[in-house]
């Protein structure tokens, strides 16, 4: 019978908790949540952008209407 010995390394060992590591979940989820704040950010802008769109558009078509009604109201 051969002698078998176990060898642990004990810096993997305490490196590596597992699925249970919750300093590691942790991080995930700080770095999700600064990934879903930056996401938020870009819509705001994006949304904000839009909204100027449209009041530009609808100043364009209130003018549009004014001189439409202006030309045939004066023949």
């Amino acid at each position: 019978m051969k002698d078998e010995k176990t060898v642990i390394d004990f810096k993997k060992a305490k490196d590596d908790r597992g699925i249970n590591d919750l300093e590691r979940t942790i991080d995930k989820l700080r770095n999700n949540l600064r990934d879903l704040i930056n996401m938020n950010d870009q819509y705001k802008k994006l949304l904000a952008d839009q909204a100027d769109k449209i009041i530009k558009l609808e100043k364009e078509n209130k003018d549009l209407k004014e001189e439409r009604s202006d030309y045939y109201g004066a023949s």
